[in-house]
């Protein structure tokens, strides 16, 4: 097998002999040759930099530094599969309801419980922060998720809140069920936020603390 290294210098001869047959004035040639010798340097410095092992202390911090995303984003994922579950309760309650399985009453009851729930939520991740051990790359990577996070489970909250506003029996503009339905579906398609858009930033933290060799 041939090293990056060798390859890389038979091709800039062979590049060299046909400029030299294609480019026979002096002037061009040596242009092309500048060309050539600075891509060069720049591929051996991006290939030395990737091949650089990294040191004992290197490896101490980069193992720190992975220690403290995989805790954080343990805990991170158990707020998104709470998220999830009171999105997908949202649904079915008010599938349930326009199913006409359970009553407007209870429909309410369970929004209610449902909103205690998205407050929780809520309150955990406004006291939730980036770790201060973090390098400051990972720091605003973090940040980032935790905003847009914060934002997305306040709209949900925001839809649950007001969808069970419109289900309190008490302040019905109308008692015909399908009408009643048709109301809380409204605020459903209306209120609900768009998507929780961090894949972006967890795919960089997540390179960012993947071991190199």
């Amino acid at each position: 097998m041939f090293s990056t290294e060798a390859l890389g210098a038979a091709l800039v001869v062979l590049l060299l002999f046909l400029a030299q047959r294609f480019f026979p004035r002096r002037s061009i040639f040596a242009i092309f040759c500048l060309v050539l010798l600075c891509a060069g340097a720049v591929f051996y410095a991006t290939q030395k930099e990737k091949s650089e092992p990294l040191t004992t202390a290197e490896r101490a911090h980069l193992a720190e530094q992975q220690m403290i995303v995989a805790d954080w984003y343990a805990e991170y994922q158990g707020l998104i599969d709470q998220m999830d579950h009171n999105w997908r309760q949202y649904h079915r309650i008010l599938s349930d309801f326009d199913r006409d399985i359970i009553d407007l009453t209870t429909t309410h009851e369970r929004l209610d419980e449902l909103d205690t729930e998205a407050v929780k939520t809520l309150d955990t991740l406004a006291r939730m922060e980036p770790p201060l051990a973090l390098d400051d790359d990972n720091y605003d990577l973090m940040t980032a998720i935790i905003l847009k996070t914060r934002a997305y489970a306040a709209e949900q909250r925001q839809t649950i809140r007001h969808t069970a506003n419109v289900a309190d029996p008490e302040h019905q503009v109308s008692e015909a069920q399908e009408e009643q339905s048709r109301r809380l579906r409204d605020v459903m398609r209306s209120e609900s936020p768009a998507g929780l858009f961090t894949a972006r930033e967890i795919s960089a933290l997540r390179e960012n603390v993947d071991a190199r060799e």
